[in-house]
């Protein structure tokens, strides 16, 4: 279909953990719907979805991907997105363009932790939650065992609406629960409990169903998709993708339960007040993916959000306030493209060759200014300091680097102004290990990496009065000449740097106060101890004199330099370290070996909080000690364990600790 309504589509996001089988999953969904002629497979790297040379390579989704096709009359838009915990944007972003979330877990392997976490972010979306059961053929697979550890994780509100006819190798064929047509002893046993599940969450059904009335399956499915908008059921079914068992089930039930795009209330903000998106008239849309192929340039894919957009319109970006047009409008299946005249509102959709579109953007019409709330991604945990080989490659590293912060909103790039690293920052070291793999197949630029400088600061923890410094300089003509007498003292804790003029009588210029505190600020930043710069001191000057002919700016720029540098070594000087808060979500049977890591990294724990099989440790750590601690998490954990952090304050370095840094050759 090139042309259709709002209400024939389902736009799913599916999600797993890592290895949950989603990507088969899709193949198999793309075969039963006849739009391959023979389904792909990951090993033999041609899969419709994982078609960029580093999923081909890693045998894994890394980037979210948009298969587009048509299914009994409805045209559905699936999101193949990453089951990796790197990948938590593309989660965020998929969930904020999809209005159902299709939860793919593995028969054997269970719940894992970015299961609950993509769990998680459907819920506080709104977003309604079916489950797939995936690789119910697998050899250890037990589908009653399977289905109560799901209602273990997530409650009894999970449903099978269809019954395999048997596990592991013997499952070939899944029989619905409400269907009459398909009852069995097995179904019929599900059937009374399904039931019951579905009426408690209707009152005028449930009291049919206490009066001894028949619920007409039309009326269950009606009560139960009531239920899944709402978040009160979730249904199960079976699968084994590699032989599309459950597949054509699957795609049936996604046809009568998964919402329409009208069906999700989305709130925006127009004129400063929230509107509901199915009251705006005009277009908006939202872009939830950019990334750049080799052949086509720039790609922006598009959740359109309200009114309709046709090839050739003109839009607004409204993060930039540029005007845009869209020459083409493609419908996307993997990486193959069909040119469409028109997209209208609920669809997802691409748009070529627009240079400044980044993930996030809202692009609208002329006449619609909205608003949509900003959503708040995880700050990158793991850091690399990068150089080009070559310097004819610093101009391509910039432009390339800045093009993948736009498509990546966990990857960010900076220099540091206290160490003049350029820093790359990201969710993992396999994250880095992709952007720099980019770097060099789309741009040919070779970069060395090494571990960012940690950002120490130095400061002071006494105080000095009456420091003195002159300086003279004779050299035959006019001469250079300033005196100055500071006082100095620590501040609190983020507090900066303060300098205060005391002067009385005239003994300095004003002009030359100011130079003063230029000269301090200059050996500020410089450092005394080791190099790193200065914070948390207030700088008083106190008296001082001045040459009627050889005082000058620089003179006097000198003399607080070099004051401030005397001073600052009287008043018991310390180095400041950075620490983060973390959020360490661990399974529980692991929480003993993480304390003791935690401990030996001078952390300090502030809560933990059990939930079901998992813990969540709240702590604060020194940066210095957790710049490798991901790889260190994941091989204490078998790759279960997962955290978050944030730059929280900065505090006094120990005084062993210093003495190391500041003698590196000791400890040789």
């Amino acid at each position: 279909m090139d042309q259709f309504n709002s209400s024939q589509i389902r736009n799913i996001a599916l999600l797993d953990h890592e290895g949950a089988g989603e990507t088969t999953l899709l193949e198999s969904m793309l075969h039963a719907a006849g739009v391959t002629t023979r389904m792909g497979h990951i090993g033999a790297h041609n899969t419709v979805s994982d078609f960029d040379p580093d999923e081909k390579q890693y045998e894994k989704s890394l980037y979210c991907s948009t298969l587009s096709f048509d299914y009994n009359d409805l045209h559905f838009n699936c999101l193949d997105v990453p089951g990796s915990p790197d990948a938590i944007a593309e989660v965020m972003t998929a969930l904020h363009a999809a209005e159902t979330a299709l939860i793919c877990v593995d028969a054997c392997d269970g719940v894992k932790v970015n299961t609950r976490r993509v769990w998680r972010l459907a819920s506080q979306r709104g977003i309604p939650r079916i489950i797939a059961l995936t690789k119910l053929d697998a050899e250890m697979a037990d589908f009653p065992t399977a289905l109560e550890a799901l209602k273990a994780e997530f409650g009894n509100r999970c449903i099978p609406l269809y019954i395999p006819n048997a596990s592991s190798s013997a499952f070939t064929e899944v029989y619905s629960v409400l269907h009459n047509s398909d009852a069995n002893a097995e179904t019929a046993a599900a059937y009374e409990h399904i039931v019951e599940a579905i009426v408690e969450t209707d009152d005028l059904l449930m009291e049919r169903y206490l009066e001894g009335d028949q619920i007409s399956e039309e009326e269950l499915t009606g009560a139960l998709k009531e239920a899944l908008l709402h978040g009160n059921l979730f249904p199960v079914i079976p699968t084994a993708a590699e032989h599309e068992t459950g597949t054509r089930a699957l795609l049936d039930l996604l046809s009568k339960l998964a919402p329409t795009p009208d069906e999700i209330e989305r709130i925006v903000e127009q004129r400063g007040e929230p509107v509901s998106i199915h009251d705006i008239k005009g277009f908006s849309g939202y872009v939830y993916h950019t990334e750049s192929d080799e052949f086509v340039g720039r790609i922006s894919y598009l959740r359109v959000l309200s009114g309709s957009i046709s090839a050739h319109d003109s839009f607004i970006n409204r993060r930039s306030g540029k005007e845009e047009k869209a020459g083409h409008i493609f419908r996307v299946i993997g990486k193959q493209q069909q040119d469409i005249s028109r997209a209208v509102a609920g669809d997802l959709v691409a748009i070529p060759r627009v240079a400044d579109m980044h993930a996030c953007d809202l692009i609208t019409d002329a006449a619609t200014d909205i608003k949509l709330d900003e959503m708040k991604f995880p700050m990158p945990m793991v850091s690399l300091a990068i150089r080009p080989k070559t310097t004819k490659d610093d101009q391509k590293l910039g432009t390339a680097l800045h093009e993948f912060e736009n498509d990546d909103r966990t990857f960010h790039v900076h220099s540091d102004s206290q160490t003049h690293d350029l820093v790359i920052s990201g969710m993992s070291d396999l994250h880095l290990r992709l952007i720099l793999n980019k770097l060099k197949r789309r741009y040919r630029v070779d970069v060395e990496t090494s571990t960012p400088q940690v950002a120490y600061m130095e400061t002071i923890t006494g105080s000095v009065q009456g420091v003195e410094y002159t300086h003279k300089k004779q050299s035959g003509g006019a001469g250079q000449f300033g005196r100055v007498v500071i006082n100095v003292e620590p501040l609190a804790r983020g507090e900066g740097y303060e300098f205060v003029d005391n002067i009385h009588g005239g003994v300095i210029d004003a002009v030359f106060r100011t130079s003063v505190d230029k000269g301090v600020q200059s050996a500020m930043q410089e450092g005394v101890m080791a190099g790193y710069p200065v914070a948390d001191v207030r700088v008083t000057l106190v008296d001082g004199k001045t040459h009627s002919v050889d005082s000058k700016d620089i003179a006097f720029q000198i003399a607080g330099h070099k004051a401030f540098r005397k001073a600052f070594k009287l008043c018991q000087p310390v180095l400041l370290e950075p620490i983060v808060k973390m959020s360490i979500s661990v399974p529980q049977d692991h929480i003993g070996d993480i304390m003791g890591d935690l401990n030996s990294r001078r952390a300090q724990i502030l809560a933990t909080d059990m939930k079901r099989n998992s813990a969540i440790i709240e702590a604060q750590a020194p940066m210095a000690e957790i710049q490798s601690y991901q790889a260190q998490l994941k091989a204490m954990t078998r790759g279960e364990g997962s955290y978050t952090i944030e730059f929280d304050h900065y505090d006094v370095v120990p005084a062993a600790i210093q003495k190391r840094i500041l003698n590196p050759s000791a400890n040789d």
